[in-house]
């Protein structure tokens, strides 16, 4: 008995001691499969097919959480465009801030099936999809992208 009470007396302090671990917050990991560029192949918006050849639709989510896009040549211009994931749901879910400091304007879900990226987004206040599913009753916007390939 006097020995577990030893035990118990070093473990104690010990355990209060120790630093906690860190907070898992809305760090991005270094390597996630949604970083690179992305080329759109599909749209549906509000459950109708978007046709996707007019021009070609560009996004790069890069390691350091900086969302950019573009349409054709002309890359928006707008500065402070950011994103969160966290894989930790299922499915992962992303926000998108359009300006520095600003309220999530995209809320949804992706998944990144090999050089695939499907993102099924709401905007505003709607409720975060949970599946990627669009419909006049389910007003979403699910667009597909293929991974950009380097010239390496």
């Amino acid at each position: 008995m006097t020995r577990a009470w030893s035990f118990l007396l070093v473990l104690l302090p010990a355990a209060a001691l120790a630093p906690a671990a860190p907070a898992l917050k809305d760090r991005q990991p270094k390597d996630a499969p949604i970083f690179g560029e992305w080329f759109r192949v599909g749209h549906t918006e509000a459950g109708m097919p978007v046709p996707t050849d007019r021009e070609v639709h560009h996004q790069v989510f890069t390691s350091d959480g900086q969302w950019e896009y573009s349409y054709g040549a002309r890359p928006d211009g707008t500065k402070g465009k950011t994103f969160v994931t966290d894989t930790r749901q299922s499915p992962a879910t992303i926000d998108i801030t359009l300006g520095a400091g600003g309220k999530a304007h995209y809320r949804g879900i992706y998944k990144v099936e090999g050089d695939t990226l499907t993102l099924c987004l709401v905007t505003g206040d709607r409720e975060r999809p949970k599946s990627f599913e669009s419909s006049a009753e389910r007003p979403t916007t699910i667009w597909v992208f293929k991974r950009v390939k380097s010239k390496e």
